[in-house]
Formats: C-alpha cells, structure tokens, sequence
C-alpha cells in the first residue's frame, strides 16, 4: 500500500512540475525542449520535502506510513533527474551548436 501511494504521489508530483513549466515556457516562448528541462530539474525540489513531511510527523498531522509514502516519492523523484535531463541537455546542445 505505502508503495502504491508514493508512486501515485510521484506522479502527481512530476506531471504537475512537467505540465506548468510546460504552460510557462509556451507563455514565454522559450525555444523547444527548454521547458522540459527545466521541469525534470525541479524535480530534485522534492528534496525539500523530506524536511515538510518530518514536520508533519512531527506534529502528528500523518502517519508513519504516510511519512514513508511522502520520502519514497521525494526519493525517487529526485533520482529520476540525471536520467532524464542528461539526453534532453546533449540533444539542446547540439541544436544550439547546430544554430551558432
């Protein structure tokens, strides 16, 4: 059960980051593939919730199993980075070299 709700909270977490810096960079009209890099380097943001959920257990506003569901989204969240951003950070750079 803990690991079915921090993987929906993972989802959650990274298709909101992904769908508003999404929103941002076609507002903003930034160049193709900005926008999502930017969106999988907030995940690593997801750190800062370890610090909320202790304050919430803390308080005893969650459950120890909810704290365990919010750190193994904020883990693998943030783990997801490098995998994500490397390819799609070589593929900008090489437009870019392309452009100049």
């Amino acid at each position: 059960m803990v690991f079915a709700a921090a993987a929906a909270l993972l989802v959650a977490a990274v298709a909101g980051k992904l769908a508003g810096v999404h929103l941002a960079g076609r507002i903003l009209k930034w160049q193709k593939g900005e926008a999502a890099i930017i969106g999988w380097l907030l995940q690593t943001k997801a750190l800062i919730m370890i610090i909320f959920a202790n304050v919430l257990l803390d308080k005893q506003i969650i459950s120890n199993t909810g704290f365990t569901a919010l750190l193994l989204m904020a883990v693998g969240s943030t783990m997801l980075t490098i995998p994500m951003v490397t390819p799609r950070l070589a593929k900008l750079k090489s437009l870019i070299a392309r452009d100049s």
